[in-house]
Parts: C-alpha cells; sequence; structure tokens
C-alpha cells in the first residue's frame, strides 16, 4: 500500500475514538490503493484538507486522509497497487501523514491492521 511508520493505531485516542491508522511519511510520497474498486470521492473534506474513497468490489469503503495531491476522478475504477494520492499534511494534522480507514459493508469502521494483514497487504 505504502512505504512509512505507523504512529498512531485504530482505538480510543486523548480525544476521541481513532478510525483508523496513521501513516508517517515525507510528503508526496505515492498512496496506493490496496484493491480494485472505484474512486467515490475525491477532493476536499472537512479535518482531512483532501481524501479520497473508493468502494471496493466486496463493499468495503477505504478512507485516505490528509493527502497532498489526488490522482484519481469520482467514477473512476482503479486497480491494486494503483496510486491514487500522495501523502501531505493538509487539514487537521500533526505532521506529514496518511490516515487510512476502512469501513465495512453494512456500514462502521473497522480495524484496518487486520483487514490488511487478512489480505497480506504490508506497510513497510
Amino acid at each position: 500500500m505504502m512505504t512509512g511508520r505507523i504512529t498512531s493505531g485504530y482505538g480510543p485516542r486523548w480525544d476521541a475514538q481513532h478510525k483508523g491508522l496513521d501513516i508517517a511519511a515525507p510528503v508526496g510520497s505515492p498512496i496506493r490503493v490496496p484493491l480494485d474498486g472505484v474512486v467515490v470521492d475525491s477532493g476536499p473534506a472537512s479535518g482531512f484538507g483532501l481524501w479520497v474513497r473508493v468502494r471496493h468490489d466486496d463493499g468495503t469503503v477505504t478512507l485516505y486522509g490528509h493527502i497532498d495531491r489526488t490522482l484519481v476522478q469520482v467514477g473512476q475504477r482503479v486497480s491494486a497497487g494503483d496510486v491514487i494520492a500522495e501523502v501531505g499534511n493538509r487539514g487537521r494534522s500533526t505532521g506529514p501523514h496518511l490516515h487510512f480507514e476502512v469501513i465495512a459493508p453494512g456500514g462502521g469502521n473497522v480495524n484496518p491492521t487486520p483487514w490488511l494483514d487478512e489480505r497480506n497487504i504490508a506497510v513497510t
């Protein structure tokens, strides 16, 4: 998916429930989509500055926040490994990183770490 260091995991945090993983990396680092899907959002988003959301073929949605630049359009079909955005430091952010969330097909966030592990997708 991308190369970086996980700086904040899923779960309770000092201010609220953290719904995803924060992965620190330099601004401009490529963000790759882990599975095939269709882009459902790409552009400005409150709190994230810019984001991309992808609905995958199984109905799962993945969210990519605080990005510097989007490289995809709403409605665009993407394949596993495609670069969809670049790491940034936009919105409510404490440094350059990707905020990555996984939303189950029925709604509701799930822990991204086991979701990635089950699919043999690494954050290195």
